[in-house]
């Protein structure tokens, strides 16, 4: 589909950890496959530098957890610092990536796109989520074929906001109790997000693609380094019980009947498939 330059006021941007120069060199030759150019790395906030996480908006219990890992937090603060710059640099729209995010060729295509029309969508998820999700009928947005999501997905790597969603999640997020994935995916009535469809992106953690690229990048450190992931309180009983008769009430509402109309209406049920150069 040829290089794709970023729109004018619009940026690119994949978050990464200073001492983790693997997975830089690992996104910016994904970057080069999708032929999208431009795209900016972001320092990452690092749970092991000491004072890094002093300020910062997690308060337990204010979402739908009580406990985050210091690692947790880390990240939640570095997708929060890239929607403050955003703002801050008054771009129309942006796109945010993880740094482990295997690309399909077709990315390119699809983000500078998505970044041409930010008046249409809040978010647009753009990666794989390991789980069979409910999504709402197929739409376009500048060409790109979407779904509505209907409930939080356990993947955020990959995703293009506008500014107003940014300043919606800056809001929203002056004070925190969710994984990072969880909070940007919460259906919420002033919140139009939506699932690329099919993804164009997926964590190498999921692909099949895996062995064939370095240790650093198969294996997050966030998830294997004891320092910023021993800290974990499930919050007091009241808490979890809330947390479960919520659970309770969604699995409720699409076993009866909510499902059967979801799909009457052009819904699907199921995982996000993804472009036929991604493996899954």
């Amino acid at each position: 589909m040829g290089r794709q330059e970023l729109p004018p006021k619009t940026g690119a941007f994949f978050i990464n950890l200073d001492r983790v120069p693997a997975r830089c060199d690992f996104m910016e030759a994904q970057f080069e496959h999708s032929g999208l150019a431009g795209a900016t790395r972001f320092s990452a906030t690092d749970a092991q530098q000491s004072g890094a996480l002093d300020a910062n908006g997690y308060a337990p219990g204010t979402g739908s957890r009580w406990g985050l890992r210091r690692s947790e937090i880390a990240c939640f603060e570095s997708h929060r610092a890239v929607w403050q710059t955003a703002v801050d640099q008054n771009l129309n729209a942006v796109a945010v990536f993880e740094d482990d995010v295997e690309m399909s060729s077709q990315a390119g295509f699809v983000i500078s796109a998505l970044l041409e029309d930010p008046d249409a969508f809040d978010m647009v998820k753009l990666d794989y989520s390991p789980k069979s999700l409910r999504f709402g009928p197929e739409a376009r947005i500048a060409g790109v074929n979407v779904r509505p999501m209907l409930e939080m997905a356990p993947s955020a790597a990959a995703y293009v906001l506008s500014q107003r969603a940014c300043q919606k999640l800056l809001s929203w997020s002056e004070r925190y109790s969710d994984h990072l994935d969880d909070f940007v995916s919460i259906p919420r009535p002033d919140w139009r997000m939506y699932q690329c469809f099919p993804a164009v992106g997926v964590q190498m953690i999921w692909s099949k693609q895996q062995d064939q690229t370095v240790e650093e990048v198969k294996v997050s450190e966030r998830s294997q380094d004891v320092k910023t992931n021993s800290e974990l309180d499930k919050g007091p009983l009241w808490f979890r019980l809330r947390r479960e008769l919520k659970a309770t009430g969604r699995k409720l509402y699409w076993r009866f009947g909510g499902q059967t109309r979801l799909l009457e209406q052009g819904g699907y049920v199921g995982f996000i498939p993804c472009t036929d150069d991604l493996s899954v």
